[in-house]
């Protein structure tokens, strides 16, 4: 596996030809926790230059249905890819499609009660995401957005244990661990979201019409789906714990990276 290029090598032809920009939202376009006004910015920059903006995130329906009518996106795939939300401006209305049933959605909930109390139990300094009550698929375990001191990383190892008995998949964010019930994540959501459009992630077409930003171990399905990857600075921490490398890097981290990989791309797009 290749080291990532620095963003300043992504090739002038991809950049013209830019369909679709997906990205993570955590600590990619967020710093701190915080929606950067040069963040907010580029995704603006995008869409006034006809390339279609997707978040792929792990936060909550919520969330998400905030962030399709007020953001200048074409749908945001939520819950680590258990649906997407897409907002008609025209015609008023919220699509909001799930990759699983209502009734495995409710059972899914059980499950992760269940898995809830245990965690708490088995791991006292654990807390709960304050974005809970705005999930529909998944249970996130908070280990440092809200939590000081931040989990250790044996607390963390911990919780992914307990994950693992009780049968439920989960990923690692640089927030949270979200964990759930189901088939999916973020590849399957960008798949169905492309799907309903009559367009194949697998092919060629596709594949030099788009590219993924991200920043965490979550965002590594993403990484090894899509044939252009982006990942700002911070993902350095994380190297050595992924398999699949994103094929490009910022120099800078979180929202000052992604504003920077927004302004090669649209450098070069011009250019």
């Amino acid at each position: 596996m290749n080291d990532p290029l620095p963003i300043r090598k992504i090739p002038s032809d991809l950049c013209r030809n830019l369909k679709i920009f997906f990205t993570d939202i955590d600590d990619t376009i967020t710093s701190r926790g915080l929606l950067t006004a040069e963040s907010f910015s580029a995704l603006w920059r995008l869409y006034k230059a006809g390339i279609e903006v997707v978040p792929v995130t792990g936060r909550p329906a919520g969330w998400c249905d905030h962030i399709a009518r007020m953001w200048p996106v074409t749908a945001v795939i939520g819950e680590n890819g258990a649906f997407y939300y897409s907002y008609d401006r025209d015609g008023r209305k919220m699509r909001r499609v799930f990759l699983i049933s209502e009734r495995d959605r409710v059972e899914g909930q059980k499950k992760l009660e269940r898995l809830r109390q245990r965690v708490l139990k088995e791991v006292p300094a654990s807390r709960i995401a304050a974005d809970q009550p705005f999930r529909i698929t998944d249970l996130a375990i908070d280990f440092c957005e809200d939590v000081l001191p931040p989990l250790s990383s044996e607390a963390i190892g911990t919780i992914c244990s307990i994950i693992e008995e009780e049968g439920a998949a989960y990923k690692i964010s640089s927030i949270h661990i979200n964990c759930w019930y189901g088939s999916f994540d973020k590849v399957t959501g960008v798949r169905r979201f492309l799907a309903d459009r009559g367009q194949d992630l697998s092919s060629d077409e596709v594949q030099d019409g788009v590219v993924f930003a991200g920043d965490s171990p979550n965002d590594e399905p993403m990484f090894a789906a899509l044939r252009h990857s982006i990942a700002v600075a911070n993902i350095r921490s994380f190297l050595d714990d992924l398999h699949h490398f994103p094929t490009y890097t910022t120099e800078q981290e979180s929202a000052g990276g992604f504003n920077e990989a927004v302004q090669t791309i649209l450098e070069k797009r011009r250019g």
